[in-house]
């Protein structure tokens, strides 16, 4: 992640790699996913300048013909499977996008038998790399894993690595952190009570620190305004199109938090607390982000 975005404080979120790799895959079928924003949109195509515009992918993306072709979209998300996403939740969510798009080639008769067999190296190459991923973790110390993890995700956010987004924005994107990283998979392949306990630590730690960054108790409610204010830095309309980009998906009914501090153009979800405290706002975010 060091050559992402220089300057910006996406550049220390981790889960920004992991996430582009499963838009790119999504972008890349027959119809594609539709964005619910123009932050959002502005932010992913930010990225894919920053992604391709390195060793190979730079040389493809030189003709923009050539992106929009099959065959060269594979290539580049294959190539992007090696170099940028690295973990087994991501790989997971492209295998899938990938499989898809092998049912669908199947089905158009304008697709070659060039785009069909590249598509298939790529599922199987996807294929393998998840196996083996799923292989390490199910011989790793899961709950280590994640507690590790725990610490590193809120010692930065301690340390003031993600100050430049709003106080229930860093909460936000800790949690992604988390959740696309080690801890998500120790979640997702540990013992439902390791689980358990994993997510209510990080439960506390993120209700610990809203507080603090607010400068109150936790029990301690403030207006929702004062949760989703950015504060006034250079950077202020790249985080928030950042956030925007990592909670696209949020659904404003089931994920009601997380919409309202990720998708602040939008207007605040009903299910937003108008006044509430960072026991509050904390707890419903891991249990939106984490608790799926």
């Amino acid at each position: 992640m060091s050559n992402l975005l220089p300057g910006t404080p996406t550049r220390a979120l981790e889960c920004v790699a992991e996430k582009f790799v499963v838009d790119f895959a999504k972008n890349s079928g027959v119809t594609r996913e539709p964005w619910h924003s123009q932050q959002s949109k502005a932010f992913y195509q930010r990225l894919i300048g920053e992604f391709i515009g390195q060793s190979q992918l730079q040389k493809w993306a030189l003709d923009e013909v050539l992106m929009d072709t099959p065959e060269v979209t594979m290539a580049m998300l294959g190539q992007l499977c090696q170099r940028v996403g690295k973990k087994h939740h991501a790989l997971v969510k492209v295998y899938d996008s990938v499989t898809a798009l092998v049912a669908a080639s199947v089905r158009l008769a304008n697709d070659s038998t060039i785009t069909r067999q590249q598509l298939s190296q790529v599922q199987q190459q996807l294929a393998q790399r998840v196996g083996k991923l799923e292989t390490q973790l199910h011989g790793t110390d899961l709950t280590h894993l994640g507690i590790v993890h725990c610490e590193q995700v809120f010692a930065r956010w301690q340390a003031g690595h993600y100050l430049s987004f709003s106080p229930a924005g860093r909460c936000y994107v800790a949690l992604q952190e988390l959740y696309w990283g080690a801890f998500g998979d120790a979640v997702r392949f540990g013992h439902s009570l390791q689980a358990s306990e994993l997510i209510e630590q990080v439960r506390a730690l993120a209700i610990s620190q809203l507080a603090h960054d607010v400068n109150a108790s936790v029990r301690t409610r403030h207006y929702y305004y004062e949760w989703l204010m950015f504060p006034s830095t250079p950077e202020m309309m790249e985080s928030k199109e950042a956030l925007a980009w990592l909670g696209d998906d949020s659904d404003c009914e089931k994920q009601p938090v997380s919409f309202a501090t990720t998708q602040t153009h939008r207007g605040v979800s009903l299910g937003m607390p108008r006044i509430c405290s960072a026991m509050r706002l904390g707890s419903a975010m891991v249990d939106e982000v984490l608790i799926k």
